[in-house]
């Protein structure tokens, strides 16, 4: 019986903690949908009486104005987000992959370097929004891809480090040993070798940066002006005026903006998964 009601109470606190991580997603999904007139209804209209898909295509009227959205518009904005969110994902795990492996291999900067490396995402955004748009102006690069890129670059870099650190350090060295007796060099059994073997690691730290790029805002919002260079989160914005809230717009473009992580997220659960945990536990 003891056994039972244990059971009991680990299903319900499992079952409540998925709905209430779940509920604003139903939510957003929802308001994408309901007319104008439900979105500021009270009591809350749980589910649209008529499903509208106004708030994708920008028809209809509407109080906000130019506060619409529609597939096409988002586009230009999708379109950074991916290239931003890629380009960052991809180079910061390259650049995170030799230096892991240095420290690992090799003990440079002793213990207290992997803790500096993350220290380095407790600065706020903020602290350095001026300086590195004063810097992008006098060298023109505001409103690039470029500059967006490259702040991105050194807080997914810092946590790919010491991600990937401790997963290198579970790797056998003798298994590259024995590869140096059959010839090779420490950059061919690092790259044929530990790389392979550090799959699920790399995997890991990827989807990371992918993700905390994809979601940034501040310096999206303070490096970019226009549509060439401004990602997912500054469009997002614009439906937030002074005195009102576009909430049905606004919760289409989101659902446009989740689709992308998710389905990612969904492919390489399995890396992300066992990236990290496989690096944690020997």
């Amino acid at each position: 019986m003891k056994k039972k009601i244990t059971y009991v109470i680990r299903y319900i606190v499992a079952v409540s903690s998925l709905i209430i991580f779940l509920f604003p997603i139903y939510w957003i999904f929802i308001t994408a949908f309901k007319p104008e007139p439900e979105w500021f209804s009270m009591p809350p209209i749980f589910w649209p009486s008529k499903f509208t898909l106004s708030n994708f295509l920008g028809t209809g009227s509407s109080t906000f104005g130019t506060t619409t959205t529609s597939i096409a518009g988002i586009l230009p904005f999708l379109r950074n987000s991916i290239v931003i969110a890629t380009i960052t994902s991809l180079v910061s795990t390259f650049i995170a992959a030799f230096a892991a492996y240095s420290i690992s291999r090799t003990k440079i900067g002793g213990t207290k370097l992997a803790g500096w490396f993350i220290s380095m995402r407790l600065l706020p955004p903020i602290a350095s929004a001026i300086p590195l748009y004063v810097i992008f102006s006098k060298i023109k690069l505001l409103n690039t891809w470029l500059a967006l890129i490259l702040p991105y670059l050194v807080p997914a870099t810092a946590l790919s480090i010491w991600l990937l650190i401790s997963f290198f350090n579970e790797i056998p060295q003798e298994i590259e040993e024995a590869a140096y007796i059959d010839g090779a060099s420490r950059v061919k059994s690092f790259i044929y070798v530990v790389l392979p073997l550090s799959a699920p690691g790399l995997a890991a730290a990827a989807i990371l940066a992918f993700i905390q790029s994809w979601g940034e805002f501040l310096l999206a919002l303070i490096l970019t002006n226009n549509a060439s260079a401004q990602t997912l989160p500054v469009y997002l914005g614009r439906y937030i005026t002074g005195w009102r809230v576009a909430w049905g717009p606004l919760s289409a473009a989101g659902l446009v903006t989740m689709l992308p992580v998710i389905i990612f997220a969904l492919i390489f659960q399995r890396y992300l998964i066992r990236g990290l945990t496989l690096g944690a536990v020997k």
